[in-house]
């Protein structure tokens, strides 16, 4: 079996997507996904012009040996860029050998350790008057277990979507002070609604200070969170350390990290409890696979990053790595915009409180060319976050 083509697809049914759809000379194909919010022309480029033309006549099975050709070979090695052109392509080299091997990709990975999949839900508190009620009533009507809650503007106009192409970045006002005594006040109304069973995770967003981050923290303490996500941004990680000496609270982290070697200091450390990296952003299900075994030699739980704006393909990457993966910890609902379901078929299903999906060969997703067509790619950013002073702050 020999790739006869690469094909990357560009696609905005409500925001961008960046898919990849490989070719062999036996009829099958796989699927991937290379997303990556307000750089996906500079992925597709990537993939086009430089990784394509490698895997053309090459044996998709030989996935390992492409991941380092592609990694190493280079020389300018990470990024971003290229790690999400190496993961939509890694997708999709898996994708086929499921289909080949006529198994779904868990099976491929050592199969199943559990039958389901724990997962978290989005909620967002308004302050209307019987807002905690909504919120009762949601959590038990759809049995939720753990709900996840994050700093700043919840899905604030511009964030996600793409209603008119943007010429520059959405803008969000950040204040540290008033958003951390809105925090804990957030924290304690959803915790009286929805009551001490069920968990509930905090997102900072990485908005704060290590300083600021602790006082957050500390304060949350009596509501029992489930973890605190993301306190500080990855650039001085060092700066988990004190945090995790300042409080016994679970700590989940890893959103932005590219690689294994990244997540090392934390896992080493023990300044995480869960790792939360993103299938996209490391390259895919090879690296993926490592980065999890890692964490578990570190007695570390994997909860891999899943929002609502990343595609079916890859929360159903998520879905065979949680279902077999020993150190599974719990995993993002991202319940996805319906006009996605247009061009993606398949994908994990939410079942009260839990994540289940159909049986199908290798990833168990796949494309509508024709359907991603009536969908043109559209150019958009992510927003930016300016304080009172307007410096740019972390968003």
């Amino acid at each position: 079996m020999k790739i006869t083509q690469v094909k990357t697809i560009l696609t905005s049914p409500r925001q961008n997507y960046l898919f990849v759809k490989i070719y062999t000379d036996s009829g099958i194909y796989g699927v991937g996904d290379a997303s990556l919010n307000g750089r996906e022309r500079a992925v597709a480029t990537l993939i086009d012009v430089y990784l394509a033309p490698m895997l053309i006549g090459r044996n998709p099975e030989q996935i390992e040996d492409f991941w380092q050709l592609a990694y190493r070979g280079s020389y300018w090695r990470g990024g971003n860029v290229e790690m999400s052109a190496l993961s939509g392509i890694d997708m999709a080299l898996w994708d086929i050998l499921g289909k080949s091997a006529n198994k779904p990709l868990y099976a491929l990975l050592g199969g199943k350790v559990r039958n389901k999949v724990l997962c978290y839900s989005h909620i967002f508190l308004d302050d209307t008057e019987n807002a905690k009620e909504k919120i009762a009533d949601y959590v038990r009507s759809r049995q939720i277990q753990v709900i996840r809650l994050r700093v700043g503007a919840p899905a604030a106009k511009g964030t996600l979507g793409v209603n008119e192409e943007q010429m520059t970045p959405f803008v969000e006002n950040w204040d540290s002070e008033e958003e951390l005594e809105r925090t804990v006040e957030y924290f304690a109304r959803v915790r009286e609604a929805v009551g001490e069973a069920t968990g509930i995770i905090y997102d900072l967003h990485e908005r704060f200070s290590p300083d600021r981050a602790v006082r957050v923290i500390r304060q949350l303490e009596p509501y029992n969170p489930y973890f605190i996500e993301d306190p500080i941004a990855p650039d001085c990680v060092e700066s988990l350390r004190y945090i995790r000496e300042k409080t016994c609270v679970p700590l989940a982290f890893g959103e932005l990290y590219k690689s294994r070697w990244e997540c090392l200091p934390a896992l080493t450390g023990k300044w995480v409890d869960y790792l939360r990296c993103d299938v996209i952003r490391v390259g895919g299900i090879t690296e993926a696979r490592k980065i999890a075994a890692l964490a578990e030699t570190y007695d570390t739980k994997m909860a891999w990053h899943g929002p609502n704006d990343v595609s079916p393909i890859t929360h159903a990457v998520n879905w065979h790595l949680n279902i077999s993966e020993y150190n599974f910890g719990i995993q993002e609902d991202g319940t996805v915009d319906d006009l996605i379901k247009d061009v993606v078929s398949g994908g994990p299903i939410y079942q009260d409180g839990w994540l289940v999906m159909e049986e199908r060969p290798g990833i168990g997703c796949d494309i509508d060319e024709d359907a991603a067509a009536l969908y043109p790619f559209r150019k958009a950013y992510l927003p930016i976050c300016r304080q009172k002073d307007g410096s740019i702050h972390t968003w």
